[in-house]
């Protein structure tokens, strides 16, 4: 009896031992509950405008405690405007710090339209590798309740090598939104498998 219980054990410890490490099931880029900078993978994070001098576009970036995913925390409001005579992009960005993707297959981001104000129900989600690649996605079906955004990360044409991302971006085109004014929240980012 007890011969046969050590080789259980040793079978079982054999079995995990072949298994590896687990790899974790969520890696997040921020769940902005802190309010504040860096992100939790440690980056930056803010907005950009593609012709800053053209006061007719822009994107504010905002902590937001009143519209949020659960009881306590923020999320990140984003204010676009594309409408403007002249060609017009703009969004959001945040730093992944060389962060290693091997082993998830989705990004996961939480995403909810201002329906007051308005918003567009599409955007162009954008991942960067430290080796200069980008690839890019289009969002779309974006309501004005929290919904969840699935993005398979081989979805992301133009970019071949996860091992080392450095940004995640979401852009606004005049050329594609549905509303070329408005707010959107975003809210827990995360690699998930």
């Amino acid at each position: 009896m007890k011969k046969s219980m050590i080789v259980l054990m040793v079978i079982c410890i054999l079995l995990f031992m072949a298994a590896g490490p687990a790899q974790a099931k969520a890696a997040y880029v921020d769940d902005y509950n802190t309010g504040d900078k860096p992100n939790s993978m440690g980056g930056d994070l803010g907005a950009f405008d593609f012709q800053p001098e053209d006061l007719t576009q822009s994107c504010l970036v905002a902590y937001d405690s009143d519209v949020k995913r659960g009881d306590s925390g923020f999320s990140m409001r984003l204010e676009y405007d594309v409408d403007s005579l002249n060609p017009a992009f703009n969004g959001f960005w945040t730093k992944l710090n060389g962060f290693n993707a091997k082993g998830y297959n989705k990004v996961v981001l939480w995403v909810k339209g201002d329906a007051d104000k308005g918003h567009t129900t599409t955007f162009k989600a954008e991942l960067k590798n430290d080796r200069g690649e980008q690839g890019e996605y289009y969002v779309t079906g974006i309501t004005g309740d929290w919904t969840k955004v699935k993005i398979p990360l081989n979805r992301f044409d133009g970019i071949t090598d996860l091992s080392s991302l450095s940004e995640f971006i979401i852009v606004f085109e005049d050329n594609i939104v549905t509303t070329k004014e408005g707010t959107i929240w975003i809210d827990d980012i995360y690699f998930s498998n």
